[in-house]
């Protein structure tokens, strides 16, 4: 079976558990599309550790940083200028920050600010949850291209994920 195939399935059998578990049981404060983000940003990486590390790095920092932006915002009194303001210098710390090679995935970065963005996440320690679901998404990529590679035929299937998907 083509990787490219090999991996299809796996996403398909991983996608079933994510689905039930993030949307069925609320408890968990799992996020369904933010874990979707994270996979998709594991794949545009290249797959393997080293997306992972790069993913992993630049998303945690976005979400944290978009964090402190909008607390930021809220002791600035709220309202469009500071959120203008405030968002601005978010936007160039974001790339400005891939000087740090642990960072340096700006498009992973800028995801990791829409998924707190978009979670409308109260600004408390629940907020952590977003970073959570990063992380459980970044396992899931991980865990497909794992999976797929299995399904391929193990060692023979040890292309670059990169190259395969393209």
């Amino acid at each position: 079976m083509k990787i490219l195939h090999a991996i299809a399935l796996a996403v398909a059998l991983l996608v079933a558990p994510w689905v039930y578990v993030s949307v069925g049981v609320p408890t968990l404060h799992l996020n369904a599309w933010i874990g979707f983000i994270a996979w998709g940003a594991f794949f545009a990486a290249g797959g393997g550790v080293q997306a992972i590390t790069k993913v992993g790095g630049a998303g945690l920092a976005g979400i944290g940083l978009t964090f402190l932006t909008l607390l930021a915002v809220q002791y600035a009194g709220g309202g469009l200028w500071p959120l203008v303001a405030f968002v601005t210098i978010l936007a160039f710390v974001l790339v400005a920050m891939a000087d740090v090679p642990a960072l340096a995935f700006t498009p992973a970065a800028f995801l990791g600010a829409a998924s707190f963005f978009g979670s409308q996440s109260p600004l408390d320690a629940t907020a952590l949850y977003v970073a959570l679901t990063w992380v459980v998404g970044l396992g899931l990529g991980y865990s497909s291209e794992r999976l797929g590679k299995l399904i391929a035929g193990g060692a023979g299937a040890e292309s670059k994920l990169s190259e395969d998907l393209t």
